[in-house]
């Protein structure tokens, strides 16, 4: 097992494998480096794969202090650079994606090649003026604050809610299953995070994006649209847009190998 200490301390939990051009995974809220564990396993052989632990998910340490999206990218960068990699791509999934965007904010284009985005917003909440946020639009303050509420009262059951709404064909058994993935999850985290997640707005973000970029998405997504990556693809520059035909939110484990494919074909791209 391998861990490095970031600046404040904070104890993050990492795997390497593989050498050649570097892929950094970077999972989703409430998730893990366990995520990505067959993209790993099948890129390994060509290329130098990076999963890690966000701080307060899955291995690493779970503190009471930088909860934050401009923390979790600061934390990135010191990754790559505790690990000395250059020209990396990065692949961020969901709350992933929200990482890159903040690191990009931040750090501009340091240390990277190229990125892909999975399923994400580039703004959570949805207003009068921004209907491509969480639920095709729908998510507003007020439902954030009852969000909020119930991830501090009663995390299990805001949890199960969640992985119903995001993969709606689940059975409760399967539910209960994924949640047990979960468990470990301290609200404290989740709520901080979640917060972090809905303050931010990364429009601006988008047009000062030079690298080559990939978005995915899955058409059956009950968290955002197709709109929504349209969206991105239309304000992001040298992006091309990949939709998944009939998955959910839930793509990277739906098509898994089809996920790792697409990830080895943009990595081996030339880029122009």
């Amino acid at each position: 097992m391998a861990f490095f200490h970031t600046k404040d301390g904070t104890r993050l939990y990492y795997r390497t494998k593989g050498t050649g051009k570097p892929i950094v995974f970077i999972h989703g809220w409430s998730n893990s480096h366990e995520a990505f564990l067959l993209q790993e396993q099948h890129l390994c052989d060509d290329y130098h794969v990076v999963t890690y632990d966000l701080r307060g998910h899955g291995k690493s340490d779970k503190p009471q202090q930088g909860l934050s999206l401009r923390t979790f990218a600061k934390d990135l960068k010191e990754l790559l650079e505790h690990l000395e990699l250059e020209d990396a791509l990065l692949v961020g999934w969901s709350m992933g994606t929200s990482v890159i965007f903040e690191y990009l904010r931040h750090f501009n284009q340091e240390h990277i090649s190229k990125v892909c985005f999975v399923d994400m917003t580039p703004k959570l909440l949805n207003d009068k003026t921004w209907k491509l946020g969480l639920y095709h639009g729908s998510f507003t303050e007020k439902d954030n604050l009852t969000a909020l509420t119930t991830i501090f009262e009663d995390w299990p059951s805001y949890a199960k809610t969640f992985i119903k709404a995001t993969i709606p064909y689940l059975t409760e058994e399967q539910i209960e299953q994924l949640f047990h993935l979960k468990e470990d999850n301290l609200p404290h985290v989740m709520a901080a995070m979640w917060l972090s997640m809905s303050a931010n707005d990364y429009r601006d973000v988008l047009p000062s994006i030079t690298v080559p970029s990939l978005i995915i998405y899955g058409t059956k997504s009950t968290l955002y649209s197709e709109e929504t990556a349209q969206y991105m693809a239309q304000h992001v520059t040298h992006s091309t847009l990949l939709p998944f035909e009939g998955c959910t939110h839930f793509l990277v484990g739906e098509q898994p190998h089809r996920f790792t494919e697409a990830i080895r074909d943009f990595a081996t791209e030339e880029s122009s």
